[in-house]
Order: C-alpha cells, then sequence, then structure tokens
C-alpha cells in the first residue's frame, strides 16, 4: 500500500485523484491532502478518509508519506519540490506551464528524490506517441517524408493557462525525434473552447494526401488514473533520486 498525499486536493485534478485513491484501498492510502493557505476548505475533512484534513502547510505534514501527488500551478509545484526534497518525499507531477528556470530547479531537486513529470498522464497519449514513429517510419521508407508538411494542433477548455499545452510541446518533441522536424510553439494551433477535456492532432500533408491521426480526452478522471498507475510503478521500481518520464516508465 502506498502512502500517498495530494497537493491541490480541492481542484479539478486534484479532487478527482483523491476520488481514485480512496477506490481503492488495497493500493493506496490517503495520507495527506494540501490546499494553498486562506482555501475556503482549509480544516474540512475529506469524506471517507477518517483523520485527514485539508492543510496548508505542506513542509510540516509529510512524515510518513511516500508519494507526493501534485497537479497544481508551475510555481506552487516548484515551491512544493522543495519541501519534498527536505523531507525525502518522492513526487508524481502532471503540472505544466513551467519555464525554462523552474524546469531547471526541478530537475535539480531531483538529485535529491525521485521525480516522475508527465505533460500527459494518458495512457492513449503514449499510443499516440508511438502511432507517430510508425508514421514518420513509413514515410520515410517511401521517400515522402520530405515532401510532407506536419501540422500540429490542440484544443482545450478555456480555463486552461499555458498555450501551447504541454501535450502539444510533447507531441512537438516526438515529430522532431521521429521525423526530424522542429516544430515552434507558435507553429502549433491552440484553441481555447468551452469545456473541451483535450484534444491533439498530428497531420502529415504531401501534395496529394493527409494522413492525421487524434487523442481527445473524454474525461480528465483517466489523468487521475494515469497519475496514479504512474504512482504505483515509481514506487515499485524507482528507489534511487532521479528526473524520470513516461518513456523512463515505459521501460
Amino acid at each position: 500500500m502506498i502512502r500517498a498525499a495530494v497537493s491541490g486536493c480541492c481542484g479539478r485534478m486534484g479532487s478527482l485523484i483523491v476520488e481514485e485513491i480512496l477506490k481503492d484501498p488495497l493500493r493506496f492510502q490517503l495520507a495527506g491532502a494540501f490546499e494553498q493557505a486562506g482555501h475556503e476548505k482549509l480544516g474540512a475533512g475529506i469524506p471517507g478518509a477518517p483523520g485527514v484534513r485539508v492543510q496548508s502547510d505542506l513542509a510540516s505534514h509529510l512524515a510518513g508519506v511516500q508519494s507526493l501527488i501534485e497537479f497544481t500551478t508551475a510555481g506552487a509545484t516548484v515551491e512544493h519540490a522543495r519541501y519534498a526534497s527536505a523531507a525525502g518525499v518522492p513526487m508524481v507531477i502532471g503540472t505544466t506551464g513551467f519555464d525554462p528556470s523552474q524546469m531547471e530547479e526541478l530537475r535539480s531537486l531531483a538529485a535529491r528524490i525521485p521525480i516522475f513529470w508527465s505533460a500527459n498522464m494518458s495512457l492513449g497519449v503514449v499510443i499516440l506517441r508511438q502511432a507517430l514513429r510508425s508514421l514518420a517510419d513509413g514515410y520515410r521508407k517511401f521517400g515522402l517524408l520530405d515532401k510532407a508538411a506536419i501540422a500540429l494542433s490542440e484544443t482545450h477548455h478555456v480555463r486552461k493557462k499555458d498555450k501551447p499545452s504541454g501535450t502539444a510541446k510533447l507531441l512537438a518533441q516526438e515529430i522532431f525525434r521521429a521525423a526530424g522536424r522542429k516544430i515552434q510553439d507558435q507553429e502549433i494551433e491552440a484553441r481555447r473552447i468551452g469545456e473541451v477535456v483535450g484534444i491533439h492532432s498530428v497531420s502529415f500533408v504531401t501534395p496529394a494526401e493527409k494522413i492525421s491521426i487524434q487523442h481527445e480526452a473524454l474525461d480528465r478522471r483517466l489523468f487521475a488514473q494515469g497519475a496514479l498507475w504512474a504512482a504505483q510503478a515509481f514506487q515499485a521500481f524507482w528507489k534511487k533520486p532521479g528526473w524520470y518520464e513516461m518513456d523512463d516508465l515505459l521501460r
């Protein structure tokens, strides 16, 4: 059993992660629930988790925690990673929107604790990345890769702050590795519409044809489930400090 704490426990993602933890008592125990200072639910109990109340002082409540799961903002995540590093608590991070200096600090903190980060916890996105590699290989084998234009687009709900999304940037990196094609952030079509959970699409276009592959998240609960899947693998296999991403987990 993994004693997991959730930062941003009352947010859109955090509340789903708490629910998924409580639904799986054989593998997880909710060991802490955290929100920002001044949050209206501070001190409130967590239904289904006797003795667990929403706290703001994360630094003082990490004793006994085996995994801190974090889906918050970039600034808050870095601050919480400092506390986790001091306490020796591994982290599973799904936050996106880090600037280069924030990402550099997170990677430096991973010298002291294991940190798993993914811009998208969906296993479907892993499959999409694998499909991109196969698609690029097919174009290359037939001598069409140089003739193909590659377009990348993403759509999310209107409250999503980072633009383009972290997943779109991840796919852009995959396109560069698979096809040698560099796609800048400003070349990614990014739309914010209604309550869209997340749609990512990649198209290969030649003068005579077009092939598109797309992933659409229908329920953001899948990200919570993916985070717990990662946390379990993380707990089972990764005992040493270091920076880990989805490819490491798959290996």
